[in-house]
C-alpha cells in the first residue's frame, strides 16, 4: 500500500486513496500520487458543492429526455 509522504500531511482524501487502492490492489506510482490527490482533492468539493445546496421539499427532478 503506498502511503502518504513525511513531508505531506495526511489528509482524509490521501486516507481515502491509501484505502481505495488497498482495497482495489492497486499499485501507484510515488510520482503520480500528488496528481491523483489533487483530482480527488477537486472531485471532493465539487461534491461538496452539489450537496451543500438546499432544495425546497417541493422540488421536482427535471423531465427525462426522450427523443
Amino acid at each position: 500500500m503506498q502511503t502518504a509522504t513525511d513531508d505531506a500531511p495526511e489528509t482524509p482524501c490521501a486516507a481515502l486513496l491509501d484505502a481505495g487502492l488497498a482495497v482495489a490492489g492497486l499499485p501507484l506510482e510515488p510520482e503520480l500520487r500528488p496528481r491523483v490527490l489533487m483530482h480527488l482533492e477537486t472531485a471532493t468539493a465539487m461534491a461538496a458543492l452539489v450537496t451543500g445546496f438546499a432544495l425546497p421539499d417541493e422540488a421536482e427532478p427535471a423531465p427525462v429526455y426522450r427523443p
